[in-house]
């Protein structure tokens, strides 16, 4: 009988491969009703939206569970694959076509205490949510600006702020801004943050505060409004739950913009009024 050694033995041990079973615990995190038997379901790539598949309609849910629309497709389609959040390809059985849809979420945007800038009365409204040391952002303004002068009746800009943690003065600035808007001079103020976007310090903030005209003490003042902090807090936990993640990020009566370029601005606007006058005489 051959011997084997201790070391060996253990060496042995150790190369065997080891199975180790535990015990899988599930819970019920939510459950979402669907109107009618459900044929398929399918996630989307960045998780944050699902699509369930119907007899006859296709819906859309937010990961928490809202509905956030939903199509008649018929009874003759064979299945679906997400492309991205927003768009589901289905394939029909039978027939040599298939069709590509693209979906526009419609959310509900409040515009609420935010600063407004155009027409009060405009029946478009255009939600910006914004970081002021945000390059993008930076970029952005002057072309809002050039829609609302392209559009001065029909067009309103209400801006939402959205500091992002790594922008060390974004905070500070939006509260500079809606400080300078207690003295009438929001605008003014967001305007020429921008201009410095990449300059901004706790004395940089100040000296615009200076140039646009503030009472500075009174300025200093009521950067310290807790209201104005508030206001701000509220701005990101609305922009959390509608699934901002980024600036800008810009809402055109509550559908999400994805060609933030002037003429993709535009053509959204005139399709949004189209739409707005065909409801009306329906």
């Amino acid at each position: 009988m051959r011997i084997v050694s201790l070391p060996f033995l253990v060496l042995l041990l150790c190369l065997l491969p080891l199975h180790v079973f535990g015990e899988i615990e599930s819970r019920v995190v939510r459950r979402v009703q669907v109107p009618e038997p459900v044929r398929q379901m399918a996630i989307s790539p960045s998780g944050r939206t699902f699509f369930v598949l119907g007899e006859k309609t296709l819906y859309m849910f937010a990961l928490d569970g809202r509905l956030q629309g939903s199509t008649e497709v018929g009874p003759d389609v064979n299945g679906l694959i997400v492309q991205g959040d927003n768009l589901v390809l289905l394939s029909r059985e039978g027939k040599t076509t298939v069709e590509y849809l693209g979906f526009d979420v419609i959310q509900s945007v409040d515009v609420g205490d935010a600063p407004v800038r155009g027409n009060i009365d405009a029946p478009v409204t255009i939600v910006v949510f914004d970081d002021f040391q945000c390059p993008y952002c930076a970029r952005l303004a002057p072309v809002l600006k050039q829609i609302l002068e392209r559009n001065p009746q029909k067009v309103r800009l209400a801006l939402k702020n959205f500091p992002l943690p790594m922008h060390r003065f974004a905070r500070k600035a939006a509260l500079a801004a809606l400080a300078a808007g207690k003295q009438g001079k929001f605008w003014e103020m967001h305007d020429l943050l921008f201009e410095n976007y990449n300059r901004l310090s706790d004395q940089k903030i100040r000296e615009l505060a200076g140039k646009v005209g503030l009472d500075l003490a009174r300025f200093d003042r009521d950067m310290q409004d807790s209201a104005l902090q508030g206001q701000v807090q509220q701005d990101l936990r609305q922009g959390q739950q509608l699934g901002v993640r980024g600036t800008p990020t810009v809402y055109i009566n509550g559908r999400l913009v994805r060609d933030r370029s002037l003429n993709g601005l535009q053509q959204m606007i005139d399709l949004e009024l189209r739409r707005l006058k065909k409801q009306a005489g329906s």
